[in-house]
């Protein structure tokens, strides 16, 4: 059986350890460092929660569509939707993006819980679509729909 050293184990923590604090850690991406589309609906919804609404009708384009169970919206209708929108807490998954020369399409499911209005919102899951056009060297989106995944999701239209 080899013969280890006193100091051998303690050298192991010290780099395992080290390690875990020689990097930093990856920041959130901000709207002027992000790079693509899962980042963009991601920080859109962080603008809709925090209700920091110049910031959102900065990244909706102005021929934007929406489309939801109850009908369609432009922007100046998404954004009376949006301001009635009180969001605790929400979670995204299954995040996909496709990306085609000057657009981005994403799709995902979310989970929200708050209020529209002062009612429940259905906490989902919702299945989301979103697409993001080049505009200069800005994104914005210009479609956005949303569906229930379940049955659940219907509680609120």
């Amino acid at each position: 059986m080899p013969k280890s050293t006193p100091l051998a184990l303690p050298l192991i923590v010290v780099l395992v350890l080290g390690g875990c604090t020689m990097w930093k850690e990856k920041q959130p991406a901000t709207w002027n460092s992000a790079t693509g589309a899962e980042q963009f609906e991601r920080l859109l919804w962080q603008e809709i929660k925090a209700r920091n609404w110049p910031e959102v009708e900065r990244h909706l384009g102005s021929n934007l569509v929406v489309v939801v169970p109850t009908g369609t919206r432009d922007r100046a209708a998404q954004m009376e939707f949006l301001k009635g929108v009180e969001i605790t807490d929400y979670s995204i998954g299954e995040m996909q993006v496709t990306p085609n020369g000057n657009d981005m399409v994403v799709t995902y499911t979310i989970s929200v819980q708050g209020t529209v209005n002062g009612e429940p919102i259905g906490q989902g899951p919702w299945r989301m679509l979103g697409v993001w056009q080049q505009v200069g060297t800005s994104w914005v989106a210009i479609v956005q729909a949303g569906m229930p995944a379940s049955p659940e999701g219907q509680q609120r239209k």
